[in-house]
């Protein structure tokens, strides 16, 4: 997998931009920053072109996050999470979390999403929210003891996997959690990192994790098996965001040394390192049918790649 720089978008938002994803029903794509707005635009063809303001948030915005029906949610540093229809733009939730208990969100995957799944920060959990009653429908929580500092276990990030079964979660002292959807409990504790894990996703096919942490490593783990199968390294300061791309070749990386570096599955080596960045990449999202890539920053730039095989 090779990418080429299609566009650089400038000044896409008044400040740092910290997430993106990309739509499934209209082709937009969604970015979400600390100017407390999230942004869809308009990316399919030669240039990027501004389609919405989606506003309410008091705080800069964490994440953006979307499903296959057109809703996309926003949590940010108000502890609120909002979701909106990207058809008519109206607002369908607005949830309200204790604070500091909302930072990376995800929605469960399949033609009907239902919940939104949020890394709880301070709650050394993840909390689960049910679209329709607006409320928290359950709690997977990492084990802490009672000789361990709760704040250790800050969840930064999480993602469900694609086959709806599990999910993953990051947090501040570099444990991975695997939790069963269905049973609502806890499986593998996944160790290898001893800093803040920022950002990780499943494999396409569901049975590998990869993790982007402040260590500068990217590690790849069995699920089933709950071992480290890869250490890979290569940035030179924090990863802060990974995605799979949807073929499950390979995947891409960001990091606060201003980099996008892209990966080989197989070898588990890096393929390329883009430097289009003038400052730290926070988010990269892959469009569902793997054609191209979208990478945000605190440079408040959207780079636009194409993707070869």
């Amino acid at each position: 997998m090779k990418l080429s720089m299609r566009q650089l978008k400038t000044d896409a938002h008044e400040d740092s931009l910290w997430s993106c994803a990309w739509t499934e029903g209209p082709d937009l794509l969604i970015t979400g920053s600390v100017d407390e707005t999230v942004k869809a635009w308009g990316a399919s063809g030669e240039t990027c072109e501004e389609s919405h303001t989606y506003t309410g948030h008091s705080l800069g915005v964490i994440t953006v996050a979307v499903d296959p029906k057109g809703l996309v949610a926003s949590s940010a540093l108000d502890s609120v999470i909002r979701v909106w229809d990207l058809t008519t733009n109206e607002t369908k939730a607005v949830l309200e979390t204790p604070p500091a208990e909302v930072w990376g969100i995800a929605f469960n995957p399949g033609e009907s999403s239902t919940h939104i799944a949020a890394a709880g920060g301070a709650s050394a959990a993840v909390n689960v929210y049910s679209l329709e009653s607006k409320t928290s429908v359950s709690t997977l929580s990492f084990p802490t003891g009672v000789d361990k500092d709760k704040n250790d276990k800050f969840v930064l990030s999480v993602a469900y996997s694609p086959d709806g079964q599990r999910i993953a979660a990051g947090a501040m002292d570099g444990s991975v959690a695997i939790f069963d959807v269905n049973q609502g409990r806890l499986m593998h504790m996944l160790e290898g990192h001893k800093m803040p894990v920022r950002s990780l996703a499943f494999s396409p096919d569901s049975k590998t994790v990869v993790t982007a942490c402040d260590d500068s490593h990217v590690n790849m783990y069995s699920v089933e098996h709950a071992s480290l199968i890869g250490s890979l390294s290569g940035h030179t300061s924090w990863v802060l965001s990974v995605a799979w791309n949807p073929d499950g070749s390979g995947f891409l990386t960001g990091s606060s040394d201003r980099t996008v570096k892209v990966w080989d599955t197989a070898s588990r080596t890096c393929a390329q390192t883009h430097t289009q960045h003038t400052d730290s990449v926070w988010g990269i999202a892959f469009k569902p049918d793997g054609t191209r890539v979208a990478s945000v920053s605190d440079d408040k730039a959207i780079c636009i790649f194409d993707v070869a095989s």
